[in-house]
C-alpha cells in the first residue's frame, strides 16, 4: 500500500552531502537520510512520505565462496538456514518467583556492529570429524551496500561562481499528502531545517535544491499583479470617461470584495487554493467587473439628469404662484421621497436583468470543464469553480454592495461634466455609424467576408489547450544504450553536467540515475533525469527563452554520441506521464505480440513523426537491447534426475541474486542480513562458479548436481 500522495506532489527536494567523504560516504549519507532526517521530517502536517535516492543501502553480507562450499559439500540453502536458525529470539511464557510474575525472553538476536558480524561468521552450519564448520569457514562476512539500480549525482554554481562538483551524493523527495496545502507543508519542512541540521554529524550538511512554494509564490504573484493592473486601467479608464473619482473608486472596490466573497466560499467547502484556481482568479478579474461597471454608469447617468427640483419645467409646476421662489436643493433633495437612493436603486434595476443574463452566460460557457474526467477534471475543474464562484461573487456585489455603497458615496445629484476623449470618439462614432448605415451592403459584404478569412485561418493557427507554465526549472531526460550499468551512468553524468553548467543561466544541475530502491518511478539504469535550476529570465544572456536554452543545451551535449535528450519542466513531465501514460505531450502507442515488429514499425513511426511541422524531441521508447544471460534447465535431464525446475530457479534466484536471511537490529536503525556469491567477481565468473557447485539433491538419494549439468547454454543477448 503505497502512500497517500499523487504524481505531481514530490514538493520538496533536497540533498546530503559530506566534506568528508571518508567518513561519511554514500553509504553513511544513505542512512543517515534513512534513520535521521526520514524521522524526524515525517511528523510534519503534510508531509506522507520521504523518498530516500542515491547511496548505498547498508547490509550485513554473507558473500560465499564457491570453491569452499564444494570442499565442504554444502549448499547455499544450508547457509541461509543456518543463519535464520542463529538469529531468532523466542518468548519462554511467564514463570511464578514469590508473589511476583517474570516473563521469559530468550534474546538470540545478532548484536549489531562489529559485533554483529562476529556473530554471524561464527554461526555453526556443518561439523566434520568434531570439528565445527562455521559461516566464516565458507564465506566472507562484512559490511556491503544493497544490489542498486539507481544513484544521484549533482553539480552546483557556489556564491562566487565557482562550478563544484559534488559527486555521488544522497538525495530526499518530501511527498506531499493528497489535500495538503503545498506552501504551508514546505514552510513547516523549512523551519525544521534548522534542527534536522543539528542532529546530524559535523561535516554533514542538508542542503535543498528544489522548492515547488517558488511556483506557488509566482503564481500568487502572477494574480496580485493582475490585480493591480485592473485597478489601474479601471482608474484610468473610468476617471477619464466618467470625470468622477468616487464612481471610479466604487468599480474598484468591487474587485477585492468579489475575489474574497469567491476565496470565502472556496475555503467553506474545503477547496485549496492551488494553481489552477488562482489562475481562474487571475482569468476572470476582467469579467468581475463588467457588471459593477454597468451598474455604476447606470446610476451616474441617473444621478447625472436634473430630477424634479432642478429640472426649470418641473421647478415652475412645482411653485406656479411664485416663478421666482428659490428652492434650497439640498433641502429639497433630503425631503423628496424619491430622493437619491430611491434613484440608484431605480437606476440598478433597470440593469439588473442584463447585467444578470450577461454573468450567467460567462458561468454557461465555463460548464463544459465541469464535465471532465480523470485527470483533465483534477486539473480544470479547480479552475472553472475559481471562475463561477468569481462571476457569481461580483453578480452579487454589482447588484447589492455596488448600490449600497453608491448610497453613502452619492448624497446628492451630479454635475456631469463632458469628457474631452470621449467627446471627439462619439462624434467620430456618429459619422462613421451615418456613413456605415449608408452602405448597408458594403457592411455586410465585408463583414461576410472577414467572417470567411478568419475561418479560413483557423487551422493554421496551431492549437495549445492550455499555455505552457514557465516552472523555473528546466528537466532533461537522457536515454543511454539499455545495457549500460549503474557504474557506467554514474560515470557519465558529472560529465553532462560540467558541460550544462557552462551556461551562465544555469545554478545547479542534479541528476538521478535509474530508480530508487524503494518507491517513485520505476525507471531503467539508462534513464537519468536531470533538473537544471535557472537564474530569473531577466537574468539570461545566452538565451531570451526557454526554447532557446534548451536547443544550445542540445547542442552542447550533442558531443557524446548514443544520448537521447527530451526537455521538459518537473511539473510538465509529470502532468504529461498523467495524461499519456508516458513522458511526453503527444504519444502514439503501438500494440502487438511480436516485439521485433513492433520495434520496426515503432522506428518506421518515428521517422515519419520526426518530419511533421512542430513536433520535437521524437523518440522511441525502448523496448528490447537489455543483454540477458539465460539459464534454462534441461527438462529431459531434470526429468532424468527427478529434479523439479523450481529447485533451479531458486538456485537462480537466491545463488545469484542474493536471498534476505533475518535482520540486525541496531541503535538507530535496522539493516538485512544476506548472503551472495562473491561481489568482487565478474558476472561471467560468478555464474560459472555457481554452476560448479552442487547444489541440486535428486530426490531419495544424498547424489548431488550442478546447475551446468542439467541446463543447456543460451548466449548473453538471448531475448528468451
Amino acid at each position: 500500500m503505497g502512500p497517500n500522495t499523487s504524481g505531481l506532489s514530490q514538493i520538496y527536494e533536497y540533498v546530503l552531502t559530506s566534506e568528508n567523504p571518508g567518513k561519511y560516504g554514500p553509504m553513511e549519507l544513505r542512512s543517515l537520510n534513512d534513520w535521521v532526517v526520514k524521522l524526524l521530517m515525517m511528523p510534519v502536517d503534510g508531509v506522507t512520505g520521504l523518498l530516500s535516492y542515491g547511496g548505498e543501502v547498508r547490509q550485513y553480507q554473507v558473500n560465499l565462496d564457491p570453491a569452499k562450499l564444494l570442499a565442504y559439500d554444502l549448499t547455499a540453502d544450508a547457509i541461509s538456514e543456518a543463519i535464520n536458525a542463529g538469529n531468532r529470539n523466542a518468548g519462554g511464557w511467564y514463570v511464578n518467583r514469590g508473589s511476583e510474575q517474570l516473563v521469559i525472553r530468550g534474546v538470540g538476536w545478532v548484536r549489531s556492529g562489529a559485533d554483529g558480524l562476529r556473530d554471524i561468521a561464527n554461526v555453526p552450519v556443518k561439523e566434520v570429524d568434531g570439528t565445527a564448520i562455521t559461516v566464516r569457514d565458507v564465506a566472507d562476512v562484512a559490511y556491503g551496500g544493497e544490489i542498486r539500480q539507481g544513484a544521484v549525482t549533482m553539480t552546483k554554481r557556489s556564491a562566487d561562481g565557482e562550478i563544484q562538483s559534488m559527486g555521488e551524493v544522497v538525495a530526499g523527495i518530501v511527498l506531499k499528502r493528497y489535500g495538503a496545502n503545498t506552501a504551508k507543508t514546505i514552510t513547516d519542512v523549512e523551519a525544521l531545517l534548522p534542527t534536522i541540521q543539528r542532529a546530524l554529524p559535523e561535516g554533514v550538511k542538508i542542503e535543498p535544491y528544489y522548492n515547488q512554494s517558488d511556483l506557488v509564490f509566482s503564481a500568487v504573484d502572477t494574480v496580485v499583479d493582475a490585480l493591480l493592473q485592473a485597478f489601474v486601467f479601471i482608474v484610468i479608464i473610468l476617471a477619464l470617461f466618467l470625470l468622477n473619482l468616487r464612481a471610479s473608486l466604487l468599480v474598484l472596490i468591487s474587485i477585492p470584495i468579489s475575489v474574497g466573497l469567491a476565496l470565502m466560499i472556496m475555503s467553506y467547502f474545503g477547496m485549496s487554493a492551488n494553481l489552477m484556481s488562482l489562475g481562474g482568479l487571475a482569468i476572470a478579474i476582467g469579467m468581475m467587473v463588467d457588471g459593477s461597471i454597468v451598474v455604476m454608469e447606470n446610476i451616474f447617468s441617473h444621478l447625472s439628469r436634473p430630477d424634479r427640483f432642478h429640472d426649470p419645467e418641473r421647478r415652475r409646476a412645482l411653485t406656479p404662484n411664485d416663478p421666482g421662489t428659490e428652492i434650497d436643493h439640498d433641502q429639497a433633495e433630503q425631503d423628496d421621497p424619491q430622493g437619491v437612493s430611491l434613484r440608484i436603486a431605480e437606476a440598478t434595476k433597470e440593469v439588473a436583468r442584463s447585467v444578470f443574463f450577461a454573468v450567467m452566460i460567462i458561468v454557461v460557457v465555463f460548464l463544459p470543464l465541469f464535465t471532465l474526467q480523470g485527470v483533465e477534471g483534477k486539473m480544470f475543474t479547480p479552475m472553472a469553480i475559481s471562475i463561477v464562484l468569481a462571476e457569481l461573487a461580483a453578480l452579487g456585489t454589482a447588484l447589492v454592495v455596488v448600490p449600497a455603497l453608491a448610497s453613502y458615496f452619492f448624497r446628492r445629484g451630479i454635475h456631469y461634466r463632458p469628457s474631452p476623449i470621449l467627446k471627439p470618439v462619439e462624434a467620430a462614432y456618429r459619422r462613421l455609424l451615418a456613413r456605415a448605415m449608408q452602405f448597408r451592403k458594403i457592411v455586410v459584404v465585408m463583414a461576410i467576408v472577414m467572417f470567411a478569412f478568419a475561418i479560413f485561418l483557423v487551422p493554421r493557427l496551431g492549437t495549445e489547450f492550455m499555455p505552457e507554465m514557465e516552472e523555473g526549472t528546466m528537466m532533461v531526460r537522457v536515454t543511454l544504450a539499455p545495457s549500460v550499468n549503474v557504474g557506467a551512468a554514474v560515470e557519465l553524468a558529472p560529465k553532462l553536467e560540467q558541460r550544462i553548467m557552462k551556461f551562465p543561466e544555469v545554478t545547479y544541475v542534479t541528476s538521478r540515475i535509474g530508480r530508487a530502491e524503494l518507491g517513485g518511478d520505476p525507471e531503467p539504469v539508462s534513464n537519468i533525469a536531470m533538473y537544471i535550476g535557472l537564474k530569473p529570465a531577466e537574468q539570461w544572456v545566452s538565451a531570451e527563452n526557454r526554447e532557446g536554452l534548451q536547443e544550445l543545451i542540445k547542442e552542447e551535449l550533442s558531443v557524446h554520441p548514443g544520448l537521447v535528450l527530451n526537455f521538459s519542466q518537473p511539473i510538465a513531465n509529470r502532468v504529461d506521464e498523467l495524461l499519456s501514460g508516458v513522458k511526453a505531450q503527444l504519444a502514439i502507442k503501438l500494440f502487438g505480440s511480436d516485439l521485433d515488429i513492433l520495434a520496426e514499425k515503432g522506428q518506421a513511426i518515428e521517422t515519419l513523426a520526426k518530419t511533421v511541422e512542430g513536433a520535437r524531441d521524437v523518440q522511441m521508447e525502448q523496448i528490447a537491447g537489455e543483454a540477458q544471460l539465460i539459464v534454462r534447465p534441461d527438462r529431459d535431464r531434470l526429468a532424468r534426475y527427478g529434479i523439479s525446475v523450481a529447485q533451479v530457479m531458486e538456485l537462480v534466484s537466491d545463488a545469484i541474486g542474493g536471498q534476505t536471511a533475518g535482520q540486525v537490529i541496531q541503535a538507530t536503525n535496522d539493516t538485512t542480513s544476506t548472503y551472495d556469491l562473491p561481489n568482487n567477481t565478474g558476472t561471467a565468473r560468478k555464474v560459472f562458479a555457481l554452476s560448479s557447485c552442487r547444489h541440486l539433491t535428486a530426490p531419495g538419494s544424498d547424489w548431488r548436481m550442478s546447475l551446468k549439468s542439467i541446463s543447456r547454454k543460451a548466449p548473453p543477448d538471448s531475448q528468451g
